[in-house]
């Protein structure tokens, strides 16, 4: 199996950050409060060493540390009674009195926003009708004694992306309250077999989700008690919170890597007080990676590989040079390369970035090349994919064509045609679509332009066409003064350790400049493909994956 595909499914590290993140919780403080409580459901004879066998002994003992952990915050917090706790959450839950005529008995602070306005439960949750009636139907049942503690009510909300998870929850003194707590996302067929597998279950043990999913709500503790035994989970609740969290997550990376979504993003400023946009993708945790985009499809190459960088570990930050998205145009007469170091340094400050390796792309090579000369030791090592470091000589220009080869005449001859030259291009675009980006890289009648066509890049080439033209394409301008200095101006540090991926069939970057470029870098290392061309990214994502991890294991080394 190739790395690109064993990238596709769910890593352990995955799974195992989710458990952490859906087990310690202050609305789940109830687990440790004295009481008899209903046990797993005990297995029968026939099955009881087949679940032995098949239990995740891994998953099972994070739960248990998860546990442990959440059990050490209760006692510092006081023992709290989810009743009685008032701490900060982010989330939306709400505890209810199943007695007749109870009330609200605590809620977090986004469910006492919502429920302000007096109305009954069902519609300030925004239950569906069928939802609404499961509600009623399970507050009865808990009243009357006909429940079990290990019950899980699955109830469907009108809002797109919308459940809540209700149980029974003990009360001091005796008395009984349902809390309902809010699932982010719904279920998702995509989704359903990565996590399935992820868990060591077959798809089949989820049918109970589905099935909630597809009546507007229901029970599904009975029927899930197999599959919290075999996935190590302590109970159904447990499990599907897991579950919940994870097709949430893999759907959303599934969207983002469409174009469907853009990946989250904030902002910072370097200390000159500039602001500057940078976007959040892969892992929450791991080697953490600087992406310096090209100056043509933005981030697009890497968006794509979103499920590929969460399951490898890679935690990936890409800001937009200036210019590019919400970063601010340069000053005249700031210098390109300074105004990025000084980015890339606040970035890291930002985010508290130890060692990130850089990922460059394009023409985004020759800003890595300054960020890790003057940072040094600060930067890990650099992997550049397909990079076109130079524009300063005509023969390359015989490598594009149309309106990029006007484009990249002007830049070397005659600068000051080129803002009238960018709103041109920008209306070429439209006319003629983003992939005009990527197609006017390869040759007529290529392999490489054969295999372009058969990617569907739409919705992502038009998120980077957004971004590049936001700003009314000075980031562009900024790139083509930087271009013009050459990479003779400066090359990675020698002792910067570097893997070059390029590919022989790229005639706007030929491979034997790159060969030439690197003669003097003795710890810089050449991986070709012969079948690649200037589209090496988008057409052999796997290579830059590999050199990816690599290098990143070469770092922790």
């Amino acid at each position: 199996m190739t790395l690109l595909c064993r990238a596709q499914t769910l890593s352990q590290d995955q799974v195992v950050a989710a458990i952490y993140e859906t087990m310690i919780r202050p609305e789940q403080f109830d687990r440790f409060m004295p009481g008899p409580h209903d046990g797993p459901v005990a297995p029968s004879p026939g099955r009881m060493q087949q679940g032995r066998l098949r239990t995740a002994p891994v998953l099972q003992a994070h739960f248990a540390r998860a546990a442990g952990i959440q059990e050490q915050q209760w006692q510092r917090a006081g023992r709290p009674h989810p009743g009685a706790y008032s701490g900060n959450c982010t989330r939306f839950w709400l505890l209810v009195d199943a007695n007749a005529g109870g009330g609200l008995l605590n809620a977090s602070q986004r469910a006492a926003r919502q429920l302000a306005g007096g109305m009954a439960i069902p519609a300030a949750l925004g239950l569906t009708p069928a939802a609404a009636e499961h509600w009623q139907n399970y507050l009865e049942d808990v009243r009357s004694g006909n429940f079990s503690w290990r019950d899980v009510l699955l109830l469907a909300a009108c809002g797109p992306g919308e459940q809540f998870l209700c149980r029974p929850v003990r009360l001091n003194g005796g008395g009984v309250a349902v809390m309902a707590e809010r699932l982010e996302g719904d279920w998702a067929t995509d989704a359903a077999a990565p996590v399935a597998a992820a868990l060591g279950l077959q798809q089949q043990g989820f049918e109970p989700l589905r099935d909630a999913a597809a009546r507007g709500g229901g029970k599904v503790g009975g029927r899930l008690e197999q599959a919290a035994e075999q996935a190590g989970a302590p109970g159904p609740a447990e499990l599907v919170r897991l579950a919940a969290f994870l097709m949430n997550e893999h759907s959303r990376d599934l969207a983002i890597a469409k174009g469907d979504l853009l990946p989250p993003s904030g902002t910072f400023e370097d200390s000159s007080g500039q602001r500057s946009q940078y976007f959040r993708l892969g892992a929450e945790t791991g080697q953490p990676v600087i992406f310096v985009h090209g100056m043509l499809d933005g981030i697009a190459p890497l968006q794509r590989l979103q499920p590929q960088l969460r399951t490898l570990g890679f935690r990936v930050y890409a800001p937009m040079r200036r210019g590019y998205g919400g970063s601010v145009p340069l000053k005249r007469e700031e210098d390109p390369a300074d105004a990025f170091v000084k980015q890339l340094a606040a970035l890291m400050a930002h985010e508290n970035l130890q060692r990130p390796v850089l990922l460059c792309h394009r023409g985004g090579a020759l800003y890595g090349f300054q960020a890790a000369r003057r940072l040094d030791s600060r930067i890990a090592g650099l992997v550049a994919a397909a990079s076109n470091c130079a524009i300063s000589s005509p023969r390359q220009f015989s490598g594009l064509s149309g309106y990029a080869w006007l484009v990249a005449l002007a830049a070397a001859r005659a600068s000051w045609m080129l803002p009238a030259l960018m709103k041109g291009w920008a209306a070429a675009l439209h006319w003629y679509g983003p992939k005009t980006l990527l197609r006017m890289q390869t040759r007529s009648g290529s392999k490489e332009r054969a295999m372009l066509s058969q990617l569907d890049l739409l919705q992502l080439l038009q998120q980077s066409q957004r971004l590049f033209q936001e700003q009314g394409g000075a980031g562009f301008l900024a790139d083509v003064q930087m271009l013009r200095q050459g990479v003779q101006a400066v090359v990675p540090g020698k002792n910067t350790r570097s893997v070059f991926v390029h590919g022989g069939e790229d005639h706007i970057a030929p491979l034997s400049a790159v060969r030439e470029m690197l003669g003097g870098l003795p710890d810089a290392r050449l991986c070709i493909s012969q079948d690649a061309g200037a589209l090496l990214f988008y057409t052999f994502p796997e290579l830059v994956l590999t050199a990816l991890q690599d290098l990143a294991s070469v770092a922790d080394s």
